[in-house]
Formats: C-alpha cells, sequence, structure tokens
C-alpha cells in the first residue's frame, strides 16, 4: 500500500492492495517534493500477515522557477526564484555565460536557505545568467530555466571639453560598457 497519509485513508493509485513478487517494488508517477508512505503484507497458500511497519519517504523536489533579478547595482544583484514544493535549501550558479561552462567564483551550488541570494563582486556593465536547484534529503532536483542580469554600466570618466565658443562647448566622455545612452548634466 502507498498512500500520501500515514493512516493510509487514502491510497495512491494502482497502490492499494497490490500484488508483488520479491522483496521490492518501483513505485511510480508521484508529485515531485511530496512525502509518501507505504506497508507491506506477507502473503502464502494459507493467508496474509498483518501490516509491516511505516515507512516514509519524500519524494525530490521539482525543478525551481528562476524569476527576474531585482536590485541591480554596478557590482551586483539579488537572484530571485519561487519556492519548490519539499525543498529545504537551494543550490545557486551564476555564470558569465548561459551554458555554464565556468562560474563566477564562489557561486557554483552555493547553498542557498530560501528564495533569493545577493550576488556580490560583479562588473559593471556585464551579463549574468543564474539558475538554481531545489534540495531535500532525499535528493536534487533539475536545473531551473536561465535568467540574465545586466549590472548597471561603469561610471563614465568626462574628458577635457572641446570646440569652446562664445556660447557654447562639446562635452565629451569615454564610452562606458553595456551603456544605450547617457545622461549630461
Amino acid at each position: 500500500d502507498v498512500s500520501t497519509n500515514n493512516e493510509f485513508s487514502s491510497f495512491v493509485t494502482g497502490y492499494n492492495n497490490l500484488s508483488v513478487n520479491g522483496t521490492n517494488q518501483s513505485v511510480t508517477g508521484l508529485t515531485a517534493g511530496t512525502t509518501y508512505y507505504y506497508r507491506v503484507r506477507a502473503v502464502n497458500a494459507n493467508g496474509t500477515s498483518g501490516n509491516s511497519n511505516i515507512i516514509s519517504t519524500l519524494t525530490i523536489p521539482p525543478n525551481p522557477v528562476a524569476i527576474a533579478a531585482t536590485n541591480i547595482t554596478q557590482t551586483g544583484f539579488q537572484a530571485n526564484w519561487n519556492a519548490s514544493t519539499g525543498a529545504t535549501s537551494y543550490q545557486l550558479d551564476v555564470s558569465l555565460n548561459n551554458s555554464f561552462s565556468s562560474f563566477v567564483t564562489g557561486y557554483n551550488n552555493l547553498t542557498v536557505d530560501g528564495t533569493n541570494q545577493s550576488v556580490t563582486g560583479l562588473t559593471a556593465g556585464t551579463t549574468y545568467y543564474y539558475r538554481v536547484r531545489a534540495v531535500n534529503a532525499n535528493g536534487t532536483s533539475g536545473n531551473s530555466n536561465v535568467v540574465s542580469a545586466l549590472t548597471v554600466p561603469p561610471n563614465p570618466v568626462a574628458l577635457d571639453v572641446t570646440n569652446v565658443t562664445n556660447t557654447s562647448f562639446q562635452a565629451n566622455w569615454n564610452a562606458s560598457t553595456s551603456a544605450t545612452s547617457y545622461r549630461l548634466d
């Protein structure tokens, strides 16, 4: 018998008094991040034993869903994701590429309690990618979707003015990595 409650008041479809030959049975079609209970009885030509002790197990959590980064600055951002049922912690990866062939130092399999993590020590004007996995006592989920975060551009460097006239001058500055426009005061 397999149930989602230890009183066995209901059963997982197909696992109520299931006849099994041998001393193990694969139980499939379950929900990720859910606690299940099972018990067995022995049978021979003369009858059926009483129930065994009850064993519980928690299935591995479902893959979490990563969501947009917040609190983006020149040197960091907050990575965010939705809670995954049955997860007790999460593992965070941050990379400069969406294939995660390399990782930002300190952000490979970083254990996180909760559904967000501050990512610091980054380079201004750079795109970073993150993904997470949900963890519980029985294992680790697959990877979440991948989210990108572009840090705020570095401060531009103002240069000497040129083309000075009686009524105007040209303000100049160096390009700032990933800047799409500038604000002049």
